[in-house]
């Protein structure tokens, strides 16, 4: 009787283990339209480094991702301003936003287009108190690979402030 009952439960769980897994999400505050700037950030793609006001808008539905795309969190529009920053365009949009932890955010698969080469990636960043903190050392690469990366440095508040719940 034990052989069997332990067979059973073995495939119990090999059928279980088959099943698709649901993806984990946090909460998101704001649900809704949300924003972030104009803010002064540096962007790097090369020489020279630019200083740049950027302004984003968001969209959520109260729900982050941490296991990846689809996220119920997008950057729906973001631009750079200010001389040769307006050359730089962000395309692709909407952008997923998904978590890593309980400070760090991904922004998926970000597509830039400048003057000379484009960039294609994940964009990092934290996330303390409604302010995203981006530094130069998280690079989205260039598109095609083996040109120059694309980086962003600075402190964007978000309005509302948002926040979010780690799964």
């Amino acid at each position: 009787m034990m052989r069997y009952l332990r067979i059973i439960s073995i495939g119990a769980v090999a059928a279980l283990a088959m099943l698709p897994t649901a993806a984990l999400a946090g909460t998101y505050s704001p649900a809704g339209v949300g924003g972030a700037g104009p803010t002064t950030v540096q962007w790097k793609h090369g020489v020279p480094l630019l200083t740049c006001t950027l302004t984003a808008t968001t969209n959520s539905d109260g729900t982050i991702s941490s296991t990846g795309v689809p996220s119920g969190t997008k950057i729906t529009g973001i631009t750079l301003a200010n001389g040769l920053c307006m050359g730089v365009i962000f395309n692709g949009l909407p952008y997923d936003i998904t978590t890593l932890n309980a400070t760090d955010v991904v922004i998926n698969d970000v597509r830039v287009l400048g003057a000379s080469s484009n960039c294609r990636g994940n964009l990092r960043a934290k996330l303390v108190g409604g302010v995203l903190q981006f530094q130069h050392t998280n690079m989205i690469p260039s598109d095609p690979p083996g040109g120059t990366p694309c980086s962003l440095a600075g402190n964007v508040t978000t309005s509302p402030a948002a926040s979010y719940t780690y799964p």
